[in-house]
């Protein structure tokens, strides 16, 4: 009887210590699901954090100059150098901050600390260009009088 005891409460000492490892592991579980959805959370809060001051630092101000009208004295008064104005002078129209003529024109580090200073409207047609000026009407093309 005393061997039957001593099984039986071995089993249940057994039994305790496998439920008390079962119950420590979903513990464990549920903290760290907890753990990765706050890190998860975190991080995704902190990238749209980090995404509007980057929108707010690219937007340009009221005042931002053109690169497709500025002189080469307000281009000089932004900063750069004589050559490198006059090379955004002679590779001018360009379409956007992101045109490889101006990222050939600007060295990158140069046109990241102009971020927000500067911006490129869009360049109406040029004289020089004979294909987008106006074509000039001949007497014979104008409609005769009534």
């Amino acid at each position: 009887m005393r061997a039957v005891a001593r099984i039986s409460a071995l089993v249940v000492a057994g039994l305790v210590v496998f439920a008390a490892h079962s119950d420590a592991q979903q513990v464990a579980k549920r903290t760290a699901k907890r753990a990765a959805k706050e890190a998860t959370e975190s991080a995704a809060k902190s990238a749209a954090e980090d995404a509007a001051k980057k929108a707010v630092k690219k937007a340009a101000a009221p005042d931002a100059i053109d690169l497709n009208a500025a002189s080469p004295e307000q281009l000089v008064k932004l900063g750069l150098d004589e050559a490198t104005a006059k090379a955004v002078v002679d590779a001018r129209p360009f379409s956007g901050l992101d045109d490889p003529k101006l990222k050939a024109a600007i060295p990158a580090e140069t046109l990241a600390k102009l971020e927000g200073k500067v911006t490129v409207k869009p360049a109406g047609p040029t004289t020089s260009d004979p294909a987008s000026a106006p074509a000039a009407q001949t007497p014979a093309q104008t409609p005769p009088p009534q």
